[in-house]
């Protein structure tokens, strides 16, 4: 859940007046990121985006792709530039399968991800993985493709954006990072972490598959930290496991929340990235940094969130390289800033058992019934 600034303050936090100072005057700190997520509109490859196109619409949601971008950006992975190639994806805007771009590059430690909007089918609200050809850009990484598959790397690929609900009404999105969504929106920070967690191939990649038996994931960080195989869901459309099942919860807070990577959102609410995810993610292959694959937003490993995690990150905002949990670094990006501080604020008051600072070592999903019972939107993944 979102905590809204004003009222957290005023019921909870005696250092108040010295937060909002830094939160004001400091929300511009410079990253040090490993990966480079650039988002490319859609709709500029057909000429000029205008009225009708969905970021010319909603003009806050690129800001909240790039805000969103950052829970991606600390992975330590080096990918290797891409130059003159051809790739293909799925045309956010038109739904055309196989959309060929020429003379294609990505800079290194770099991904391109081409966003829009379409009325898609049913009660689905967005789409998204990979770009193409698959295996045709290892960028440096390991075996990606096939059943010997124990990694991934891909040059980006594309996120499509509902526009319209099952009845032809606007799609009722909620944006802004900084606000919790309303009764009956759909939260679009939500919604993007998720499809983003397709396009690094949760879901869509042969090493997550690979790891599969018996609709249970099997992977070691996301065993480690579950206590077990983690059960999830097949799409017999698309021939893979693409979302954690109904019900997961993620450890090792003591109050586990919903994982993103679930089949399905919730109106009105805010779905985080959690530790499980993070796992599944680095069995999947990304070197994903210990801050995320614990308790979120915990600095000194005491299995909790409170004051002291946020003086950490108050005494060493603005290092912008090197820094660690102890110096303020919640995400691992080796900097100390804004970011840092959203993760604190929204576990602030969360709880886990000590060392939680980090794990050891389409769709329709679920049927019309459950989506209306629960008010629940689903996600695909393609």
């Amino acid at each position: 859940m979102v905590r809204l600034l004003p009222r957290f303050c005023l019921l909870r936090l005696k250092f108040c007046a010295l937060l909002a100072v830094w939160i004001c005057v400091c929300w511009g700190g410079v990253r040090a990121d490993a990966i480079t997520v650039d988002f490319q509109l859609a709709c500029n490859l057909g000429g000029t985006c205008g009225a009708g196109d969905f970021f010319f619409d909603h003009p806050a949601a690129l800001d909240d792709l790039n805000f969103v971008a950052q829970a991606y950006s600390p992975f330590a992975d080096s990918l290797s530039a891409i130059s003159e190639a051809t790739v293909t994806f799925t045309h956010p805007d038109t739904g055309a399968i196989g959309t060929q771009l020429s003379n294609f590059e990505v800079p290194a430690d770099a991904v391109t991800i081409y966003v829009g909007g379409r009325d898609l089918a049913g009660n689905q609200v967005s789409t998204g993985g990979p770009g193409g050809p698959n295996g045709a850009f290892p960028r440096g990484q390991g075996t990606f493709v096939g059943d010997a598959a124990d990694d991934f790397a891909m040059w980006g690929g594309a996120i499509a954006f509902d526009t319209k609900t099952a009845t032809g009404a606007d799609r009722n999105w909620h944006f802004g990072f900084g606000t919790p969504p309303g009764p009956g929106t759909v939260d679009f920070i939500s919604v993007a972490w998720h499809e983003l967690g397709h396009v690094f191939g949760f879901g869509t990649a042969d090493s997550f598959e690979n790891q599969i038996s018996s609709s249970e994931f099997q992977g070691a960080a996301a065993a480690a930290l579950y206590g077990g195989s983690v059960p999830v869901l097949y799409n017999p459309d698309s021939f893979k496991h693409e979302h954690w099942a109904g019900g997961v919860k993620s450890p090792p807070y003591v109050e586990e929340p919903t994982p993103s990577f679930g089949p399905s959102l919730v109106l009105g609410r805010r779905t985080l990235l959690t530790p499980l995810d993070y796992a599944g993610l680095k069995d999947v292959g990304w070197e994903v940094p210990a801050q995320l694959l614990g308790l979120h937003g915990n600095t000194d490993d005491d299995g909790d969130v409170d004051g002291v995690d946020f003086l950490a990150w108050q005494r060493g905002f603005g290092i912008t390289s090197g820094a660690n949990a102890l110096m303020g670094d919640m995400n691992g990006q080796g900097a100390v800033d804004n970011f840092d501080l959203w993760l604190w604020e929204q576990n602030y008051g969360a709880t886990s058992t000590p060392g939680g600072l980090a794990a050891p070592t389409q769709v329709p999903e679920p049927g019309g019934w459950c989506l209306l019972a629960v008010g629940a939107l689903s996600l695909t993944a393609c």
